[in-house]
């Protein structure tokens, strides 16, 4: 079984970091990014087969219009998306719909269960 590359997308280096020692002792092999820019040029240089996305980010560009360039991109438009924010329990949860052009797999509210994070990542990557 060759080993999965998760991005992890989030502005908070301590929620980062927390994720990535899950995922890592899950035997996932993770790259991370502080912003939607710098989240976009990693996956046009290494493609990941997952993107663990925080909504809102203090950059111009946020979780919601990273995914949107994501979307408009055929090179990317493929890679499947798992919305990470405690926005979820908001009304601004149905600008991130799963279905239609947006690759947006599901949801999970922060703070997160490591044991829940690692399930939806599964099913994600199914």
């Amino acid at each position: 079984m060759d080993t999965k590359t998760i991005l992890i997308v989030d502005d908070d280096a301590d929620l980062t970091l927390a994720n990535r020692l899950v995922l890592e002792s899950a035997g996932y092999a993770v790259e991370e990014a502080a912003d939607g820019a710098t989240a976009l040029k990693k996956m046009r240089a290494n493609k990941p087969d997952l993107v663990l996305m925080d909504v809102m980010m203090a950059t111009p560009m946020d979780g919601y219009h990273t995914v949107q360039q994501m979307a408009h991109d055929n090179d990317l438009s493929g890679i499947p998306i798992l919305m990470i924010s405690a926005v979820t329990a908001s009304e601004y949860a149905a600008q991130f719909p799963t279905t239609g052009p947006l690759p947006i797999r599901d949801f999970i509210a922060k703070p997160v269960a490591p044991e829940a994070l690692l399930k939806k990542i599964q099913r994600c990557l199914r």
